[in-house]
């Protein structure tokens, strides 16, 4: 964890940055919470939720069917070049 030096606004308060380094995992739920006496009532809490987006299969049915074309076009050039040399 490391903290900023405090900037001091035009209006009196001030700002300073903590920053907390962390590996998300899914399913993982973080909350950073501020206490100041200025804060009047409860202090305030923020929550994050990690957030995992599917793989799309997509592009992996793209580049298999890319695959699977060349390697159709391979053998129907060899089966060819095979049949052309044949009849000379």
């Amino acid at each position: 964890m490391s903290l900023s030096q405090y900037r001091v606004k035009s209006d009196g308060t001030f700002i300073i940055f903590s920053t907390l380094t962390i590996t998300p995992a899914e399913g993982d739920i973080y909350s950073c919470t501020v206490y100041h006496k200025s804060i009047q009532g409860q202090p305030i809490t923020k929550t994050w939720e990690v957030d995992t987006a599917v793989p799309s299969v997509g592009p992996a049915v793209v580049c298999g069917m890319g695959l699977f074309l060349g390697l159709l076009g391979v053998a129907a050039g060899t089966f060819f070049l095979i049949k052309g040399n044949n009849c000379n």
